[in-house]
Parts: C-alpha cells; structure tokens; sequence
C-alpha cells in the first residue's frame, strides 16, 4: 500500500502518513469488510480514497497543483554516472507527468504499472469495471506518450 500511495502523492512522508491512516480505518471499519472482493482490494480503496482527499486538498493549497517529487530510489544499471544522472532525470519526470494525471488515471496507472495488478482488481479497488479501467489505462498512457514526444522535440 505505501508504494502505490509514493507513486500516488509524490511523497514519501504524505505516502508514510496515508499508510498509517489506511490501516487504521481499514482496522476501524474491519466490521464493515463483507469479503465480497479480496482483503487487499478493499484496504486499496481506503487507501487510494484517502490519497485522492490528500491529493484534493494540496491541489488547493498549491496554486501551481500537485508537483512535489518523493525521495526515489531508482535502481539503474547503467554504469556510468552520466547514464545514471539521466536515468533518474527520466524517472522524476515520468513520475512528475504521473502526477499531472487525473486522480483515475493516475490510480489505474499505479496500480498496473507499478503493483503489477489485473485490471479486474484495479476495477474493484476503483468501484468501476474491467473495461473502463483498460479505457482509463489506454488514455494516461496516451497522455504521458504524447507528452514525452513533445517534450523530446522542444530538446
């Protein structure tokens, strides 16, 4: 849970701080779990509703939106440390353009990127079904493709 909300925040601290309160309300509201999906799939929804009310509130506070970078460990096994330098320069700026997305988006790209998880888990993490979840893949991925092409030109 605490990497997809790093991927979800940008931040560690917020990600380490919506960890904590996932599992306490998951922990609290442990009653209302009816197992019609998997324990996992129903700590992810709190998790990722809690991340988006985050997410809500600094886009709020911050004219400029959501843009903070998390402390990152990339691993890269390029071997000098230009090609490093570069690779973790491309990392923060994927993740930056992953912020950018919509709160969907950004989730289902998270979840399946990241979590590696079935599109039918992210449709129940999300409340939705498999397809829209595919759709709103297809539609980040597009997104951060066409940005990055178009970033590559201005270079």
């Amino acid at each position: 849970v605490y990497a997809t909300l790093r991927k979800m925040t940008g931040d560690s601290d917020l990600a380490m701080d919506l960890t904590q309160d996932a599992f306490i309300r998951g922990w609290e509201q442990l009653a209302s779990f009816q197992g019609r999906s998997a324990f996992s799939t129903w700590l992810y929804r709190i998790a990722l509703r809690l991340a988006y009310d985050a997410i809500e509130r600094e886009r709020r506070s911050t004219p400029t939106g959501f843009d903070r970078v998390a402390d990152r460990e990339i691993a890269d096994s390029a071997p000098g440390p230009d090609r490093r330098a570069e690779g973790r320069a491309d990392a923060e700026l994927l993740e930056r353009r992953i912020a950018e997305l919509p709160d969907v988006q950004r989730a289902v790209v998270v979840l399946r990127t990241y979590d590696d998880l079935p599109y039918r888990e992210i449709a129940e993490i999300l409340g939705t079904t498999e397809t829209s979840a595919r759709v709103s893949y297809h539609y980040a991925i597009t997104k951060l493709r066409g940005r990055y092409l178009e970033e590559a030109k201005s270079e």
